[in-house]
This record gives C-alpha cells, structure tokens and sequence, in this order.
C-alpha cells in the first residue's frame, strides 16, 4: 500500500500547520478514545488537532490486558446494554482489522466447591454468543462450546482437575474473544485519520495543554501548547474542546475551572512469562484465591500474560504517568495462577517483564469494590464550554467517539451534516487500509515474490503488526536483506522495521518504539533490553542525527524505565 510520512523530522512542519489554521474539533489526548474522535472527525470531513502531552497511547492505551472483548464477567452484574456494545464493536474490528484483532479461546472452569457454579457459566456463555450474534453484520469467530472435564485433561492439561479448596472439575465452558495490541491499534486509527484528512488535520505527541482560550463570551475556543519537545508555547484555535485525556481528565479539567472529580483511578497490573513454563494453549479466566476477583490468563504466542490486578491507585500514588508492578501485585496474581496450573510452580525467574496501567473510571458510590465500578462512558461539560467524554472500554472507543460527534452537532458546537451518509450511526464502521486476513497476505507475498526473503516467525509478525504495511517492509528487505536479519536471536524485530517505525510512525525516542510502536518492552526478556536498546537507539541516531549524549541518555532512560518494571 502507498505509505505517506509522517515522522519526527517533519515535526516543526506539523506544529506550524496547527499554529495557523482554524479546526473543526481540538482533541486532548492521544489514547484511544481521542484517536476514534479524531476518525469520526476525519471520516466525515471534520477538521482535528488532535495533541497529546507525551507519546501516543502512552496511558491506559498501552497498558491494557491487551484484549477488545465483550465483557463476560459483565453479565454478573446485569450489564447486557454494554456487553451487546462491546461485543458487536469487537466483532467488527475483528472483520476489518484482522491482523491486530484477533480470535482467542476462553476457558472458564466451574469446580464442586467453586464460586461459579457449572449451570451459571452455561447460561453466561450462551447469553455472550446471544449478545455477540443476534440482530448484527459481524459474527463472533466461533459459537461456544461446553467441555467434560476429560476433555478439558486432554485439550488443556496444564489447569488442575482438582485442587482442595475447589474440588473436583466439574466442566469447562469454552467461548471467543479476541486479542491485539493495543498501543497499534491506537496508532493505526491516528494514521488512518490524517490519511483520511488527506493529512490536512493534526496530530502531534508531545504537545502539553497548558491553558485555555476564551471568546468574548467567556466560551473556550483554542488552547495554549507547549511544546514538550522543543520548550516553546503556541495557541491553537477550534470551533470546539474536546477532553478525551482519559486518566487525565480531571487535571484537564481542573484547569479550566471544572473542580468535580469525575476519575476513579484504578491501576491494574501484569506479568509476562514464557508459554512453555505455563503451558496453556488458550485463554483462562480464573478467580483469585485471596479475594475472589476474576482475572486473565492469555495466550500470547510464545508468552502468557497474566493478569489483571484492579486496586485503587490513590493513596499508592498521586503520579499518573508511572504505575508500576509492585511485589505485592506479583504475588497476588503468582499465589493463584501457581494455584490452577500446580505443574508450573512459578517465580520471580520465571518473569520475562510486567507493565501496569490505570483505568479511567468513572467515579460511583455505588460501588463495593474497584472491580464493580462500571466501565460505562460518560459526556459532560464545563461551564466554560469544553466537552470531555470519559470511562468507557476501549473496545467501544468507535461507539463512544461517534456518540461524542453527535453530541456536538446537536449542541450546537459543530454545524449540522448535510450528507446523509455521515448522518447515519455506524457510518464509521469501514475497513481499516491496512487490515488484511493472513490468506490474503500471504497471496500478496507471493504476488511480489516476497514469500522467500524472511523466515515464518518474521512474516507472521509482520503481518499481525503492520498488516498490509508489512509489505513494504519486506520490499525493503528484499532490497537491503541485511536489513532484515534479527536484532536479538530468537525474535522477529529487525532494522528493517525500526526504519518503517522512524520514517512513518512519529516516534521521537527509542521508548516509543520499544513501549508503544512495538511490544519489545514486555515481550522480551529484561536481561536483554540492554543489548535490544543500545540496536535501536544506533539506527534512530544515524536517522536523526543523534549526539552521542543524546544516544546516551535515550539508552539510559528506556534502561531505567525497565529497572522499574522489574524489581525482582
């Protein structure tokens, strides 16, 4: 497919188109709620700024149990309305993306003694493939299954059949979700939005709201930039001022005179290890034995994620930038993974990485727990006119930015639509340029004569992640084959990708490649970061013309980033 740059170099190219032209809509925040505003925006011939104050999906859009899923742990607590959401958001993402969303298998185990009973998660999974299919375009992957417990020995037979405070197995029911990366599924709706702007809108990391400009009215119609990178201040003027800062939101708001908290912040945690250690083939879905919360374990190519933790981040930290994993949350989810897969008997060695992230909650006083805090979204306004859209899941963020849009036309912050396509909900629910199903892929590799230049872990790699961009990338490679040798034995990443990364994908520092333009951060093992990052940081230096002291000191940041992830 054609490529357009869009990279760090040309940054004082972008900053000075945002300096001098008036847009539709001013986005804060590049998660992934602000990339979907900035889609629906783009889709329907509507001007953005989108800005974000440090990397895009450098918060919660990264951080995640890395999953668009329909929410079966939802049904519990009688949230059909949102589980049918997400679950026909997931569908067509899974239709239209299906090299970054993808099918997993979820078992989810009832045992004599345990909380859930084998009648209930019956009736859950048949309701979930309910919710899924009825009355929608997309289909879920497959429709649910229910297994005897000889099977499940048979199918998955690293879970215990007995354990005992549990009790026997008494069966397994077993349904899909689907699986993705999370920070490339954000980048990939950024990109798709300037491309469908024709580049004419905005989008730049680093770019910290300080303030708020005001009409004669007193209504806010720009905001004051600084900008991170270079340490100078613009203003940026907008019909409209969106909040979508997610985690943010209330500081965001704070500033504009808008003093009612609305984020409950909660931090959820996970720790990587090796599949073989593990040694599931799908995806579980447990129950701790210290508190009963119900968390993951995920199958994840050669690596199992588990996880999450859902604590409440204040008083642990007032720092929204830098949750960690703490010892606590390991053992916590240590204590009963070790629990349902007795063989595995893991420890700190076993740990391949961990990352932490915070939900953006929506504050309720109904809730007993952090985990029963509702993940539903909300729109509301400050009093001098900024719109701010918070909580929500990022599998609705489509739903959520189309709803944002409306709302905006209807009060009267955006003229009304005059093409009756761009009227209609579930416009915006079209094929992404770059997904592409692996069949299709593969057709085209063979097409370009590309099928013999790289080895099956490098091409399936490229695929999941670029999807139809990963062509170009082994186009480059057949040019330069050293270009696509591996950087670490044993793992796809190659300078053929870096390049890609630095030229088209607007990452100024070796930490948005290694955290959010790849999954090196936690994929990989901390004990070869150091040889990984010092790679990395030569090819941006040769591409951006590095200093020394600047390679030297984005090394020692990403180096030090990693000590914090890995305590043990």
């Amino acid at each position: 497919m054609k490529q357009t740059s869009w990279n760090a170099k040309s940054r004082e190219d972008h900053l000075q188109k945002a300096r001098s032209k008036e847009f539709d809509i001013i986005i804060i925040g590049g998660g992934i709620t602000g990339a979907g505003i900035a889609r629906e925006a783009a889709l329907r011939n509507l001007s953005f700024c989108l800005l974000e104050k440090n990397d895009f999906a450098f918060g919660t859009s990264s951080r995640s149990s890395k999953l668009f899923h329909g929410g079966m742990r939802y049904l519990s607590s009688f949230e059909f309305g949102l589980v049918r959401e997400s679950t026909t958001e997931r569908n067509w993402l899974m239709h239209h993306l299906p090299n970054l969303v993808r099918p997993l298998g979820f078992l989810y185990c009832a045992y004599e003694k345990g909380k859930d009973n084998a009648l209930e998660i019956i009736a859950a999974i048949k309701l979930y493939d309910a919710l899924s299919n009825i009355m929608t375009q997309y289909k879920n992957y497959r429709s649910s299954r229910i297994f005897k417990p000889e099977f499940v020995e048979e199918f998955e037979p690293a879970i215990t059949q007995y354990d005992p405070d549990l009790g026997h197995m008494k069966m397994a029911g077993f349904y899909y979700d689907t699986n993705c990366d999370d920070s490339r599924v954000t980048l990939e709706i950024i990109k798709e939005s300037l491309e469908k702007s024709n580049f004419e809108s905005i989008a730049t990391n680093y770019t910290k709201v300080v303030d708020y400009i005001k009409n004669s009215q007193g209504k806010v119609n720009g905001v004051l930039v600084n900008d991170v990178l270079g340490d100078e201040s613009f203003e940026v003027k907008g019909k409209v001022v969106v909040a979508a800062g997610g985690i943010w939101t209330d500081e965001l708001l704070k500033n504009a005179g808008y003093n009612k908290e609305k984020i409950y912040p909660t931090k959820g945690v996970h720790i990587v290890v090796p599949n073989e250690r593990l040694g599931n083939r799908n995806a579980f879905g447990i129950r701790s034995f210290d508190d009963g919360r119900f968390f993951f374990v995920l199958r994840r190519g050669k690596v199992s994620v588990i996880g999450t933790t859902d604590t409440a981040y204040y008083p642990e930290s007032k720092d929204l930038d830098t949750p960690w994993c703490k010892k606590e949350d390991c053992d916590y989810l240590l204590n009963s993974v070790n629990r349902f897969f007795p063989h595995a008997k893991l420890t700190y060695d076993d740990i391949i990485g961990t990352y932490a992230g915070i939900r953006p909650l929506i504050k309720s006083e109904d809730a007993k727990s952090e985990s029963d805090v509702s993940r539903s979204h909300e729109i509301f306004e400050s009093d001098d006119g900024i719109v701010a859209i918070a909580g929500g899941k990022s599998t609705t963020h489509r739903l959520m930015a189309e709803e944002l849009v409306f709302y905006l036309i209807e009060k009267g912050y955006l003229p009304k639509l005059t093409n009756t396509d761009h009227q209609a909900k579930g416009f915006s629910m079209q094929p992404f340029n770059v997904g592409i199903t692996r069949n299709d892929f593969d057709n085209l590799l063979k097409e370009k004569n590309l099928d013999n230049i790289s080895w099956p872990d490098q091409l399936e790699y490229l695929h999941q992640q670029f999807g139809k961009q990963g062509i170009t990338i082994l186009e480059n490679i057949k040019n330069n084959p050293e270009s696509g040798l591996p950087l670490l034995k044993g793992y796809p990443h190659c300078k053929a990708e870096i390049d890609f990364i630095l030229e088209y994908e607007n990452a100024p520092t070796i930490m948005d490649i290694l955290c959010r333009r790849t999954e090196a951060q936690w994929m990989i093992w901390h004990y070869k970061q150091a040889e990984l990052a010092e790679k990395v940081a030569q090819i941006a230096s040769e591409y951006y013309s590095w200093s020394d002291e600047r390679k030297k000191l984005e090394i020692s940041t990403y180096m030090e980033y990693i000590k914090n992830t890995i305590w043990f």
